[in-house]
């Protein structure tokens, strides 16, 4: 089979959608539904052989520890249609990361081995799934370039992001509802809880953000190069990641 270059529009989107319903099918018939709580662990790091996952409805938070015993911290957040664990499938290698599900959760479960098969004889979902992990690894990297930034604005930058993948148009803003917490978010940045609450604290008093449990509604535009708070329609309210850096990163 002759591999087609992959529209970097499909980039980020979700990858069930993206394949023909030959591949959809060939897909759901290697695999298998399983069902998680919020709280759930899907995957610990360290798991050998780890299958590959497909979340279907919910959301996951990906996790690494640096050291034995250490706390591990959220790497990245991920939903419907994104893979997770594929690193480890090319790799053939232990799970790096953990899998915690941050609200209840369907994923598709693949055992790696069969994922790697079809990666192997369909050359054209190989090409969307090295685009979706090149896409990744940009994103990552941007994130990274925050590090040495004020608290502030690795707060905003992260909610800027998750604002663009995953939030719902509401009434007068955008609802972030993806099961974080304060402690979520402070593991995802690199700060501390204290310093987190402080800081949306402001933005709240300043008229940025207001917050329910585990839910945050955006009512000002958090970054100037952030996406501006207009209603989208549902079908396409997860924007292409590969625009992200650019319009939600700076």
């Amino acid at each position: 089979m002759t591999a087609k270059t992959p529209d970097p529009r499909l980039a980020g989107r979700d990858f069930l959608a993206a394949v023909t319903e030959r591949q959809r099918r060939r897909l759901l018939d290697l695999g298998r539904h399983v069902d998680h709580a919020a709280g759930t662990t899907l995957l610990n790091q360290g798991d050998p052989a780890p299958p590959v996952l497909i979340p279907r409805s919910g959301y996951v938070k990906a996790l690494r520890a640096a050291q034995g015993g250490s706390p591990p911290m959220i790497v990245d957040l991920l939903g419907a249609g994104d893979v997770l664990g594929v690193e480890d499938c090319l790799a053939g290698r232990p799970s790096h990361l953990s899998y915690v599900a941050t609200k209840p959760v369907r994923v598709l479960e693949i055992p790696g081995h069969a994922f790697r098969g079809l990666l192997d004889e369909d050359h054209e979902v190989m090409a969307l799934i090295t685009m979706d992990l090149a896409v990744r690894l940009r994103l990552r990297n941007v994130v990274l370039g925050f590090a040495t930034a004020k608290v502030r604005s690795r707060l905003t930058a992260f909610l800027t992001r998750v604002q663009a993948l995953y939030g719902v148009p509401g009434d007068d803003g955008i609802v972030i509802d993806v099961g974080l917490n304060h402690a979520d978010i402070a593991s995802a940045i690199g700060a501390s809880p204290a310093s987190v609450n402080a800081e949306m604290a402001k933005l709240k008093n300043e008229g940025y953000l207001s917050t329910g449990y585990k839910t945050i509604h955006v009512k000002k535009r958090l970054r100037e190069d952030g996406p501006p708070l207009i209603p989208v329609p549902a079908a396409r309210r997860r924007i292409p990641q590969l625009r992200i850096p650019r319009i939600a990163m700076g």
